[in-house]
């Protein structure tokens, strides 16, 4: 495996600044992932950014290596102290270099400093090699929710306790 860039930083998006570099990155997200998303989800998505990504029951990390912005991942609150992982993405001639890793390991600190007690995301069944990276970060099958679509498994991870509270409104 080739080694993460030594300039490598993950940083929590500023808003409004970096609003049109998350467009871009949700964007080339979804190009990749398919058509199964939905132009105009995705399209009132972005146009509300940060809507349900924003501070503090929503986060939105962005990775650079040096100058270039290479991935991004963000988690939104879903209800009763659970956040949901959403957008997870790495620019692909950068993939390999544990960028994912830093990601994810920066969204369960975020979401556990903020007080959500679990993690859940809808994943690929065919997505093998991101499978591989959530099984390593302690997530697992959630039984108890159906996925959105077919062919889509749910995962959920526990957080660790934090010492704010998330309000456990609906989301």
């Amino acid at each position: 495996m080739r080694e993460v860039p030594q300039r490598l930083a993950v940083g929590e998006a500023r808003w409004p600044q970096d609003r049109a570099l998350v467009e871009r990155l949700f964007r080339d997200y979804v190009a990749w992932a398919g058509g199964g998303l939905g132009d105009e989800d995705v399209d009132r998505e972005v146009a509300r950014l940060p809507g349900r990504y924003a501070p503090p029951h929503g986060c939105v990390l962005i990775a650079h290596a040096g100058p270039d912005p290479v991935g991004v991942a963000a988690y939104r609150r879903r209800r009763g102290g659970v956040c949901e992982l959403k957008r997870m993405f790495v620019r692909p001639a950068f993939r390999g270099l544990r960028i994912a890793e830093a990601l994810l390991a920066g969204l369960i600190e975020t979401a556990a400093g903020a007080g959500y007690r679990s993690m859940v995301l809808e994943l690929g069944g065919d997505m093998a090699v991101a499978r591989e990276l959530y099984d390593k970060a302690g997530f697992a099958a959630d039984r108890r929710r159906a996925p959105a679509r077919p062919g889509l498994v749910v995962l959920r991870r526990d957080l660790k306790p934090a010492r704010t509270r998330v309000d456990a409104g609906a989301g």
